[in-house]
């Protein structure tokens, strides 16, 4: 666990951070925020093909990894990205894990969320694959999560500060649970958030791109081996280290099922603590309905 903390705590400089939450953004910036393992990568591919769509007849994923094309805000600078660049489409497309106090302002959000239990489960599976911190039990992973080991702090509060934000003009709440059930549904929500003509064929190819099996096929377009190739001596890895984790998993609902029950009722103790006593919302459920009435 201290190696894990100490990798991540490395991930970003300061200085990094600091652009990522006051660059100057364009009104037609999009910006996919979520908690980490809430979808990230899946909404980036549906933003991403639908605004290349218009110019291509075949949509591929023709990127080294997702996060050269998506920029995340507050690594961008550490990796050597410009985020007052142009992007390879319009409109421009950020990836944020940032609160909606942090963000950077002026821009339009796609805010995706999902079953805490799963994007803990999934979140599980990852972080400590990415930092090569050798086996870790669940009940240790959450003692650090709810320890303050994310930079993204609780899940509960993350969704909570967005909340509120939930019917404003330039914010639109995404669930993970709903892309999978109906993803033409959502891509055409998406679309036209983000203003980009999106017609049923369009619809139907960015769905094609962006299924599961199309994405684990292109894996390593979604890995984040970008970020770890540039960051690997900020975190503290040794020169030969090799990125050894994967985004593309299972893209289940209700993987959360493994949680042992002590780690599922202190997530569950958590949502009561934070997100009922802000929101008023009693379940991750009772959220889920009410965006989408």
């Amino acid at each position: 666990m201290a190696i894990l903390g100490e990798r991540n705590g490395r991930m970003h400089s300061p200085e990094s951070v600091a652009a990522g939450r006051s660059f100057a953004t364009r009104p037609s910036d999009v910006f996919i925020v979520t908690y980490p393992k809430c979808g990230t990568t899946w909404v980036s591919a549906i933003c991403h093909f639908l605004r290349v769509a218009g110019d291509r007849e075949t949509l591929a994923a023709d990127f080294g990894e997702i996060t050269e094309v998506v920029p995340w805000d507050i690594v961008a600078r550490d990796c050597g990205q410009d985020l007052d660049a142009d992007q390879v489409a319009s409109p421009r497309l950020f990836k944020s894990h940032e609160s909606y106090e942090t963000v950077a302002k002026g821009g339009r959000y796609i805010y995706v969320a999902r079953d805490p239990k799963d994007a803990f489960w999934s979140f599980y599976k990852f972080l400590p694959a990415y930092m090569q911190c050798g086996p870790l039990s669940v009940e240790c992973f959450a003692r650090g999560i709810f320890g303050g080991l994310s930079h993204s702090g609780g899940i509960w509060t993350h969704f909570a500060g967005w909340w509120p934000r939930r019917r404003d003009g330039d914010v639109l709440w995404v669930c993970y649970e709903d892309v999978k059930r109906d993803p033409a549904r959502e891509i055409r929500r998406v679309a036209a958030f983000m203003g980009v003509d999106a017609d049923d064929a369009t619809v139907e190819r960015v769905r094609a791109a962006t299924t599961l099996a199309a994405m684990s096929a292109d894996g390593s377009k979604y890995d984040d081996h970008f970020v770890f190739g540039k960051l690997r001596a900020q975190m503290g890895f040794p020169d030969d280290a090799v990125h050894m984790a994967t985004k593309v998993r299972s893209g289940q609902v209700g993987g959360s099922k493994a949680l042992p029950p002590k780690v599922a009722r202190m997530l569950e103790d958590r949502w009561r603590g934070t997100m009922q006593r802000r929101t008023g919302l009693g379940t991750y459920a009772e959220l889920r309905a009410s965006v989408a009435h």
